[in-house]
């Protein structure tokens, strides 16, 4: 199991950690002054309904220079709460009950007091459920349709991929009991997790965001994972919601065809000692993923090159690069992540860049959980709940650098004043990094708007850039030779292991399995015109009874993936719930939906800044943006909240 899982499990859900133990006063006053105070306001509002924490004030903190703001409390408040806090937190016995969770109605007047401003309809459900103040939040339901056993066993569904939305899908299913399979070309539960093991790998979304909101209060050792840690609590997931049975490993789904007779997808799966296997369903649900296929570059004399070479997602443990020449090519998320550590005991380290990236501090980026954190969580009934809203919160703030705004232009600016506010803190950033070091800032300071591509935390890249073994060079590849990289200045550069941090096909959705629809309709055929898209991210005309659980224009642009995958299942178990409680075979989005849904998506995409220059791989080859999804997060979390079966033809 995974760290501290057993001890986790023998604690209440929002309960107390050694409750009785004697813990001085000191100790517990420490643990209030490193606490989230607005979190724990309103945690001790809703265990106890004193009066005077609901008198408190909050103001808006500025994070990035003024782009983003976080809720915090006045401080003329704050020796007052904490001296609540330690009266209720002194005086709490193991056996004290814990209140149960508030009604809505109370809940939406304690999210009006988390920021002192009303919270808009539209944002209550999905603030709600980020709460996570159910066991399950997300579940879907039978109703009193609800099939027979036998009926429901007859209905078998195929899960692609045992990476979070996979996961996500299995736990979402066997609570309503459905029969359901998750075949997984790798050897473990992780995905992405699972293939990617290079130094240093680790989250760069807080944890208390990165995690499934059905389970509570799971003890993190870092505010942002590593990757061990991070496939530590997947397998915890699988183990303790009882779904590990129903995975089978080294198995790859490389064809499925739509049946019109039977209804049923006919598939045929590889395993890894190469043999093949013929297996029907009913439905399946895709959680294949964005990063599964590494990009491997065609660079001409690739094969030439005499040392190791290889990809971050495969990465090869049994190079010894210490003491080396070592090439990185590739400055995203993945190469800044790692390139520190490696610089550190390479000979010599060289990064190639095309594009420089906006690199961002990261508050308690690396950071431990300390004993006194801990202490808060385990033992302020619903201060978990409240602490990782804030940072749900926090995150939201992100969407609003994303919109180009006319009028600020019209005034000199660039996209918004936000963006602006964001792109002037991350240069002063970078300045400082560079400072002492000539030619360096041209190197590294972009020259696009931020969030044209995804923001990257800064692992200590730029302080990496100071040692006296390193280089950047800031330059296209032409090509290897034996002994090394030519770059295209023509300088040859030698090395001896070659690091490919070239990111993923991020387009090669669902690869490698080709599906053929009804009427032997392809993706191929569907998706021609100018690359994949799909219905809500979750669909596509022609594909009756197959779900996607990280499709096209799916990608939201706020929030937790883990809590995205919770939403994308109970859609999916929703629309399969349907199916079984009415008697039906299949479902399948009408084609006018899926086609109207599109023009409306690429009309509001027009307001956005992803295709922007400097765009990176949120763009397709056809120049079109097929990542992300252009909504707001409140209204696209509205889209998905239950399936509209108007939207289908359910035969």
């Amino acid at each position: 199991m995974a760290r501290d899982a057993v001890a986790h499990d023998n604690r209440a859900v929002n309960g107390d950690l050694n409750a009785n133990a004697s813990v001085d006063n000191e100790f517990v006053r420490k643990a209030i002054d490193k606490s989230n105070l607005n979190a724990l306001r309103l945690a001790l509002l809703q265990v106890t309904d004193d009066p005077r924490l609901a008198k408190m004030s909050t103001r808006r903190r500025a994070i990035r220079g003024g782009a983003m703001y976080s809720h915090v409390l006045c401080d003329e408040d704050a020796p007052l709460l904490k001296e609540i806090a330690f009266d209720y937190l002194s005086k709490r016995k193991a056996d004290d009950a814990v209140p149960p969770p508030p009604s809505k109605e109370k809940t939406r007047k304690l999210l009006d007091l988390f920021g002192d401003e009303p919270i808009q309809d539209v944002e209550f459900n999905y603030n709600y459920e980020e709460l996570a103040f159910e066991e399950f939040p997300r579940n879907a339901q039978w109703s009193d349709k609800k099939p027979s056993a036998d009926k429901i066993a007859d209905f078998k569904i195929i899960v692609i991929g045992a990476g979070i939305s996979g996961l996500a899908a299995a736990v979402q299913f066997k609570n309503l009991g459905l029969n359901f399979e998750v075949l997984e070309r790798q050897q473990g539960i992780g995905g992405t997790w699972l293939l990617n093991t290079y130094p240093d790998a680790r989250v760069d979304t807080s944890s208390y965001l990165f995690q499934f909101k059905f389970l509570k209060n799971y003890p993190w050792s870092e505010y942002f994972a590593r990757a061990g840690e991070t496939r530590g609590y997947l397998e915890y997931v699988a183990e303790k919601y009882n779904v590990k049975d129903h995975f089978h490993f080294s198995r790859e789904v490389i064809n499925a065809v739509w049946d019109e007779e039977t209804s049923k997808w006919d598939l045929t799966v590889k395993h890894s000692n190469g043999e093949s296997e013929h297996m029907t369903c009913n439905a399946i649900v895709s959680g294949s993923g964005l990063f599964a296929t590494p990009n491997l570059p065609d660079f001409p004399g690739l094969k030439d090159f005499k040392g190791p070479v290889f990809h971050t997602a495969k990465w090869d443990h049994s190079v010894d690069y210490r003491d080396k020449r070592v090439a990185l090519i590739g400055t995203g998320s993945t190469g800044t992540q790692l390139a520190s550590r490696v610089a550190s005991e390479a000979k010599q380290f060289t990064v190639f860049q095309r594009t420089p990236n906006w690199i961002m501090h990261m508050d308690g980026y690396g950071a431990k959980i300390d004993d006194e954190v801990r202490f808060i969580f385990d033992k302020m009934p619903y201060y978990w709940n409240w602490f990782c809203y804030s940072a749900h919160v926090a995150s939201q703030q992100l969407q609003y650098m994303q919109t180009h705004d006319p009028e600020w232009r019209a005034k000199g600016g660039i996209v918004n004043e936000r963006n602006d506010l964001a792109r002037k803190n991350l240069t002063e950033y970078i300045k400082s990094k560079s400072e002492g070091i000539p030619g360096l800032l041209e190197k590294i300071l972009p020259d696009y708007p931020p969030l044209v591509r995804r923001l990257v935390v800064d692992n200590g890249f730029y302080d990496m850039l100071r040692r006296d073994n390193t280089k950047l060079v800031a330059e296209d590849i032409s090509g290897f030779t034996e002994n090394g990289i030519v770059s295209s200045s023509g300088q040859k550069h030698e090395f001896d292991v070659v690091i490919l941090g070239t990111g993923f096909k991020v387009s090669d959705y669902f690869w490698p399995c080709k599906y053929i629809g009804r009427n032997g309709t392809t993706l191929e055929d569907l998706w021609s015109r100018d690359g994949p898209r799909s219905y809500l991210g979750l669909t596509m005309p022609g594909f009756p009874n197959f779900f996607s659980l990280y499709g096209p224009n799916h990608q939201p642009r706020s929030g937790g993936f883990y809590s995205w995958g919770e939403i994308w299942s109970r859609y999916v178990a929703s629309s399969i719930v349907h199916l079984l409680e009415n008697g039906k075979r299949s479902i399948e989005c009408r084609k006018e939906v899926f086609d109207e849904y599109n023009a409306r998506l690429d009309e509001k995409a027009t307001e956005l800044i992803w295709e922007m220059e400097g765009s990176g791989y949120y763009v397709n080859s056809f120049g079109r943006q097929s990542v992300n999804a252009p909504w707001f997060t409140y209204d696209y979390h509205s889209m998905v909240l239950a399936p509209n079966f108007n939207d289908f033809e359910v035969r």
